[in-house]
Parts: structure tokens; C-alpha cells; sequence
């Protein structure tokens, strides 16, 4: 008998029930068997019953199991911001809160898995505790990697890593002391890290203690090379929402702009989400209003251009204050 696939998520109420919806894509996309385990820094049991109601759903659902953590009191003081809280960190505690789990992926509650993940399971980790995507496709624009990396001190030749989903091998996690490591970075920039566990797994881990993913298991959209790679073939398998967030989109709206062949490769990735969400709650997204949704699709299309554009000004404004400098030096 084969052994489920270890599926982890960390959340708290406000994304349960994206958390669903997540693993419910990952149920129906792959025919292996899966256990589920959640690190719940509080979900209500309301969100909780939404969870559990996907083994009467899906019959490759093995078993949930939900835990909260011991709380680690250093994740309390560390910043968060109005699109994350503190769960954040306690992705890199799975070998502590689940111990008995010898092997995990973990996944972010904004991603739906819409193929087959078994290759991911069985990824050869070799010495290494755990695999996660090097891509700079991960980003918008390559200026944010950059910026990105200038405020965290990583060198600029360096690949960014993203810590959206990883398969992890709990021993060699533990033996590495990446959590131990990830919290020293957190206490030593003094709440200067952009996004905090991700910037400090890119400070403190080196290019040589991890396996690149697959960018199939880790797909961005809408972000810097997406469009590229769906031009090259390649099949995404884990989507990954961390540019625009489906739920923020009004429904009658993208219905109509999609039919009218407008922004049909950013629509229909949104109409993917919704195609699992719907067998979760038919009516939980219908609700968003219209300005939500022509805002995130303006600085989609026209946030790359007027980024240009800001910063050809900005470098002709630097271009003429030098000359003036040097005149005034003549």
C-alpha cells in the first residue's frame, strides 16, 4: 500500500477558507491518496467544518488533522502587515509541530493545484533539507527583485527564493537549524525585511542547501515571465496567487470581459480559481465590487508601463541636475 502524499497548510481565520478551496483543487487534481495537516493559529470551527466536509467530498482524503502550535513567543513580536499576520512564520516549525511527518509539501492558501503533484512528492532532495523555486519570474517586475534584495542585503547576482510552497525533509530541516537561523535574520534587520521568513530564508540559506522546483509547482501568472512560459508549453501544475487574488474580483464584470475577448489570459487564470471555489461556497465571491477588480487589472497591464516610464523621468531629472552640477563646478 502506498503512502498518502503529506500536505501542510498554515493559516489563520482570515484564509481558512482559501485553504480550502486549495485543498480541494489539490483532491481532485491528483489521484494519490493525501493526508491533510493544518497548523491552525486560529480558525474558527465554522471554517474548520469546511475542511473536514472534503472527505465526503473527495475519498482520496485520508485524514485532517488540525494543531495548534506552541507559540513561539519571538513570531509574536515580529512585524506583519495588512496582507499577512504571524501564521507566516510557522511554516518553518512544521517538523516541530508535526514531528512524526518524516517527509511534507507545504503549500500557500492562495494556490489552486490543478495537476498531477506525485513527481514533486518523490523529488530527490539528496543532502538537502528541503526544495523551493529560484525563480525571478516569481516577480512583477524585476525592478521589485532587486529592490527586494537591496533592502535585505542579498547580493544582486543572487536567484530569490520563494517559500510560497516547499517539499521538506523534516530531519535534515531540523539538523540545519533553518528556523533557528530564519529567526536570527528577523531579529537582526529590526523589522526592515519586505516580506520577513522569505527574505530571511534568501539571507541565511546559501544557493547550495536547497534543490530548485520545478517552476510548473510553483507558477506565478502574472508575473514577470508567465506569459513566456505559457508561450514555451509548460503545464502548471501548483498556481500560485500572489500577485492578484481571485476573491477580489466582481464576477459579472470578468464574465463580461472575458466573453468580450478582453484580458483573456489574466481572466481566465481567475476563472480557474473559481472553478474549484465554486463547489466550495457557489456564492462567496460574487459579491466584489467593480473598482477592485478594473484597479488590479489596470496595474497589471499599465503598472509595468508607467513604471517605465516614471523611471526614464526620474533618470533624465538626474541627467540634467549632474549637468548642472558639473556647470556650476566649471
Amino acid at each position: 500500500m502506498n503512502l498518502p502524499v503529506n500536505i501542510v497548510f498554515c493559516c489563520d481565520d482570515a484564509y481558512a477558507d482559501k485553504l480550502a478551496v486549495a485543498a480541494y483543487s489539490l483532491l481532485r487534481s491528483n489521484p494519490s491518496s493525501v493526508a491533510l495537516f493544518v497548523i491552525d493559529c486560529g480558525i474558527s470551527e465554522k471554517n474548520k467544518q469546511l475542511v473536514y466536509s472534503l472527505q465526503t467530498k473527495c475519498h482520496n482524503l485520508v485524514s485532517v488533522v488540525f494543531k495548534n502550535p506552541d507559540r513561539i513567543a519571538c513570531f509574536d513580536n515580529f512585524p506583519v502587515s495588512p496582507w499577512f499576520s504571524s501564521a507566516i512564520f510557522y511554516r518553518l516549525a512544521i517538523p516541530e509541530i508535526f514531528p512524526d511527518i518524516a517527509r511534507a509539501i507545504y503549500l500557500d492558501c492562495d494556490v489552486i493545484v490543478n495537476a498531477d503533484i506525485t513527481e514533486l512528492w518523490h523529488t530527490d532532495l539528496g543532502n538537502c533539507s528541503f526544495s523551493a523555486l529560484n525563480d525571478e519570474g516569481n516577480f512583477l517586475l524585476s525592478e521589485d527583485a532587486e529592490r527586494r534584495k537591496k533592502v535585505a542585503g542579498i547580493p544582486l547576482n543572487r536567484i530569490y527564493m520563494s517559500s510560497g510552497v516547499l517539499l521538506l525533509d523534516s530531519q535534515k530541516f531540523v539538523e540545519s537549524r533553518i528556523l533557528e537561523r530564519v529567526i536570527e535574520v528577523i531579529k537582526n534587520h529590526h523589522g526592515a525585511l519586505v516580506c520577513p521568513e522569505q527574505d530571511a530564508l534568501n539571507i541565511c540559506i546559501g544557493e547550495d542547501e536547497y534543490v530548485p522546483l520545478d517552476p510548473r509547482f510553483n507558477f506565478t501568472p502574472f508575473a514577470n515571465l508567465a506569459k513566456k512560459r505559457i508561450r514555451e508549453g509548460i503545464v502548471p501544475a501548483i498556481i500560485h496567487y500572489s500577485c492578484m487574488k481571485p476573491w477580489t474580483f466582481n464576477r459579472k464584470l470578468v464574465d463580461w470581459l472575458y466573453k468580450s475577448h478582453l484580458f483573456r489570459y489574466e481572466l481566465g487564470f481567475i476563472k480557474k480559481y473559481w472553478h474549484y471555489s465554486d463547489d466550495i461556497d457557489p456564492n462567496g465571491y460574487s459579491a466584489q465590487t467593480v473598482k477592485v477588480t478594473i484597479k488590479a487589472l489596470y496595474k497589471r497591464v499599465f503598472g509595468p508601463i508607467e513604471y517605465f516610464v516614471a523611471k526614464k523621468v526620474r533618470n533624465k531629472i538626474i541627467r540634467i541636475f549632474r549637468c548642472f552640477l558639473q556647470k556650476r563646478r566649471g
